[in-house]
């Protein structure tokens, strides 16, 4: 049985605070907090984001924080897998707005269904989901309403 959220990460509230900074050539950073803008969407599919992707992460499974080592170790695996598997993939630093809290995630392009499997797999709380002009969060292991980025409240 899955649960909520706020059962599994204390900082819930704050996962559509979320800059995304791509580690693309050149780089791009989405705020999530507002609506992609037309020049980030063509920067997106000019590095060939501009379909849909999820954005997911190894770091912190269960929301539970994990040492440094730890987490780059599920790091490594989980871009050794993405390589193995073909997915076209780019590292992700998804961080608070100040930068002081980031986890290295990845966007990937896969179906949703099959990203939403892999991060229960990673036991992960949710994933951000692009669906070709706006961001989602999607629950993983968290039973929670897709919620459309920015959000409104």
């Amino acid at each position: 049985m899955r649960s909520t959220p706020d059962q599994h990460d204390p900082d819930w509230p704050l996962y559509p605070e979320t800059v995304l900074h791509f580690a693309t050539n050149p780089p791009i950073s989405i705020d999530l907090r507002a609506i992609p803008s037309a020049e980030a969407l063509d920067r997106l599919e000019s590095a060939g984001f501009g379909n849909p992707f999820a954005v997911l992460t190894a770091f912190d499974p269960r929301g539970e924080n994990l040492s440094g080592q730890e987490n780059e170790i599920r790091r490594r695996d989980l871009e050794m897998r993405l390589a193995g598997s073909g997915n076209r993939f780019v590292d992700v630093d998804a961080c608070s707005p100040d930068r002081t809290h980031c986890e290295c995630s990845v966007a990937v392009i896969m179906e949703q269904r099959e990203a939403i499997e892999l991060a229960r797999e990673l036991e992960q709380v949710a994933i951000f989901w692009f669906d070709g002009s706006r961001f989602w969060i999607l629950g993983a292991i968290v039973d929670a309403d897709p919620l459309m980025l920015p959000r409104s409240s």
